[in-house]
């Protein structure tokens, strides 16, 4: 009996959050749904999750669309749900494969990062969503024309630093995102399509060891850092611009080294693998 009763009041739960979503959310407290249900929101919300999926299942995205968005009514602080319909707008629905439109591929990437920037206003974790957002931005930049994008690739990759930048500023203890807007900003940003000139290269890693260095602080795994910082460096040597750096390749093996030392001392997974790739690449760069 008190299942039953537990049951029925999830129901009327739902339904009259559905009654009421079209009402204007406070500024303060969530959407009205959120407020009025309080802790049974998030259990409202994970069934009409449920019947998302149903519905995109059965290739009804439109009804899956305005269920989603009553679910996050229901609860707007719910971070992989913005992140994950996101993805769905800008992983399936611009997909080549998917549309072939290439106008409609670049109105749903749109849709996509406009989406992600309304979640950061309410979600737990909106750095997640600035780092989504420039991952997506990312992809575009190496699809190739697939999706047009105002600008091209030049465009899209600079306006991914900026999410990247953000979402580093939103968490600063968030680690992947001190990662990757410094890997954008050394492989991407100092790639020879936006960086002809070799000093403007050299000038880019310096800037992306420059952001490592400012996040090994706050975030809260800075062996990862340390990785990536000696991944960079090895990069930088392997690649035709490895002798302007001062000291040479010598020199950028040796800090790669040093910075996978300090990686294997933080424990990470990967470190012991490049300590040795990394060793040999240092003698073979001192016999040259």
């Amino acid at each position: 009996m008190q299942g039953a009763r537990w049951l029925l009041f999830a129901v009327a739960a739902v339904a009259a959050a559905v009654t009421l979503r079209t009402a204007t959310p406070a500024e303060s407290g969530g959407s009205l749904p959120h407020r009025l249900l309080g802790p049974v929101s998030s259990l409202a919300a994970g069934w009409q999750w449920v019947r998302v999926r149903m519905a995109l299942d059965a290739g009804r995205r439109d009804l899956a669309y305005s269920r989603a968005e009553l679910a996050l009514e229901l609860d707007p602080t719910a971070t992989d749900a913005w992140a994950w319909l996101a993805s769905n707008m800008a992983f399936d629905r611009a997909s080549p494969y998917r549309e072939p439109s290439p106008e409609l591929r670049t109105r749903w990437t749109e849709l996509a990062l406009d989406f992600l920037r309304r979640g950061e206003a309410s979600a737990r974790r909106p750095a997640d969503l600035a780092l989504q957002a420039g991952l997506i931005l990312v992809r575009l930049g190496e699809a190739e024309g697939a999706i047009p994008w105002p600008g091209s690739t030049a465009a899209a990759w600079r306006e991914a630093q900026e999410h990247f930048v953000r979402a580093t500023e939103l968490d600063p203890g968030l680690t992947e995102a001190w990662v990757q807007r410094a890997a954008h900003r050394s492989l991407r940003l100092g790639d020879p399509l936006l960086e002809p000139a070799l000093e403007g290269r050299v000038r880019a890693l310096v800037a992306a060891l420059e952001v490592l260095e400012e996040g090994r602080g706050p975030a809260r795994r800075p062996e990862d850092l340390d990785f990536e910082r000696g991944l960079l460096l090895a990069a930088f040597a392997d690649g035709g611009d490895g002798d302007a750096w001062p000291g040479g390749r010598v020199a950028l093996y040796r800090g790669a080294l040093e910075a996978f030392e300090r990686a294997h001392a933080g424990h990470h997974p990967l470190a012991h693998g490049a300590l040795d790739a990394a060793r040999v690449a240092l003698e073979a760069a001192r016999a040259d």
